[in-house]
């Protein structure tokens, strides 16, 4: 029973929930790799097979990223910004494999959906969190250190939505009208990215300098802030040392989380490939496909969101899923724009909009310093809108 107790304390899962899980996986690629023809079931177990191997091993890439900041010395704060940037790491990651594999519709869709389900996330969490007081007050964290990057990412987004318009007018203006000549050009793609790496730059320095300054303004005070400290300090020494993994389970930790990540997403990949071009008779479009893989990548990650709220640690609620919206339209999407000119399907420029508009929903929020439940409503509607759309209008352009 120890022993059970240990293994969920560590892995984050039963040991019954691994057993199993690896005894899937097992027959999941003897299966892909000795049966000729591949049939829906087969796909579908690849699918949740893939999922599983986004979801769970990037907790433990979190776990080793924490454990592996505190061995190098880094700050809590600045842990915690890797750890975000690992939730994220399975889309990338899938979208970087559909790129390699020529499906750049659906590698760039499935991020920006990922942002779209991101932006339902934090709508249902701020409905959840006002469901019963209506409104909530803004968190400090979030006015101080996420506020100016959603200024600059609402101005940002809206400019390239505005550039995909002006390269829609260039191509009706040409004698020959192709869409796939609208492209989104390297540079500008590479200055979203360069723009959340700023970005992070920024908050780090100023965050560790916060921590360095004190402010004293007599003797009696300085030994009472110093006494406070120290007592502090050694309360949370102690939690560290209690928490802290080993170091060679921390580079287990690491080694099992993007291992697993990799193979996660080269299984959902394939699935992608037998769907569009295998021998199944089962067909999907496109778009359908890359708004299941956008979910798959962060609803089960962000959904802690919606959980968060309902415990009512509204910090962690709005912060994950604003951090999650942030980080696919600005520095995932960025990137991919680096590897590829990304051609602008009229959903990625609607998709920025949205995106953009919701930045302008929390902005004002931040400025009146409260969300309220009709907030809430209304940025669950923008991202609903806008799906419905994709569904009924821009099957016209494929």
């Amino acid at each position: 029973m120890n022993f059970l107790k240990r293994f969920k304390k560590t892995f984050h899962i039963t040991f019954w929930e691994a057993v199993i899980a690896l005894t899937v996986i097992i027959v999941f690629f003897i299966l892909r790799y000795t049966l000729e023809h591949i049939t829906v079931p087969i796909i579908i177990l690849g699918f949740l097979v893939g999922i599983w191997l986004a979801f769970r091993p990037s907790e433990w890439a979190v776990e080793g990223l924490n454990s592996s900041a505190k061995y190098v010395g880094l700050s809590e704060y600045v842990a915690g910004i890797f750890s975000s940037l690992a939730s994220n790491l399975p889309e990338a990651v899938i979208a970087v494999m559909l790129l390699l594999k020529g499906q750049e519709l659906i590698a760039v869709i499935t991020v920006l959906s990922a942002a779209g389900f991101n932006t339902l996330i934090l709508g249902f969490a701020i409905l959840v969190a006002t469901w019963k007081k209506w409104e909530i007050k803004v968190p400090a964290d979030l006015e101080k250190k996420e506020s100016p990057l959603i200024r600059w990412a609402i101005v940002a987004l809206l400019m390239t939505a505005v550039f995909g318009i002006i390269e829609y007018i260039h191509v009706l203006d040409s004698d020959s009208f192709v869409l796939t000549d609208a492209k989104l050009t390297k540079p500008v793609a590479s200055l979203l990215a360069l723009s959340y790496v700023i970005y992070l730059v920024f908050i780090i320095g100023r965050k560790e300098e916060e921590t360095e300054k004190i402010i004293v303004t007599d003797d009696t005070e300085m030994q009472k802030v110093d006494d406070d400290k120290e007592e502090k300090d050694s309360k949370s020494h102690k939690k560290d040392n209690e928490e802290l993994l080993s170091k060679p389970m921390t580079i287990l930790m690491l080694v099992m989380g993007f291992t697993g990540i990799f193979f996660g997403g080269e299984s959902l990949t394939w699935c992608v490939e037998e769907l569009l071009h295998g021998t199944t008779s089962f067909e999907l479009s496109p778009i359908t496909i890359a708004l299941i893989l956008g979910a798959a990548g962060a609803v089960p990650e962000h959904g802690i969101a919606i959980v968060s709220a309902i415990k009512h640690d509204i910090d962690v609620a709005l912060g994950n899923s604003i951090g999650g919206i942030l980080q696919s339209a600005l520095l995932i999407f960025g990137i991919l724009g680096m590897i590829i000119s990304i051609t602008l399907h009229p959903f990625i420029v609607l998709q920025l909009t949205a995106i953009a508009g919701v930045l302008w929903f929390v902005k004002r929020c931040i400025h009146d310093g409260k969300f309220d439940t009709f907030e809430a409503v209304m940025i669950i509607l923008i991202q609903i809108l806008i799906f419905v759309i994709l569904f009924e209008d821009i099957s016209i352009f494929e």
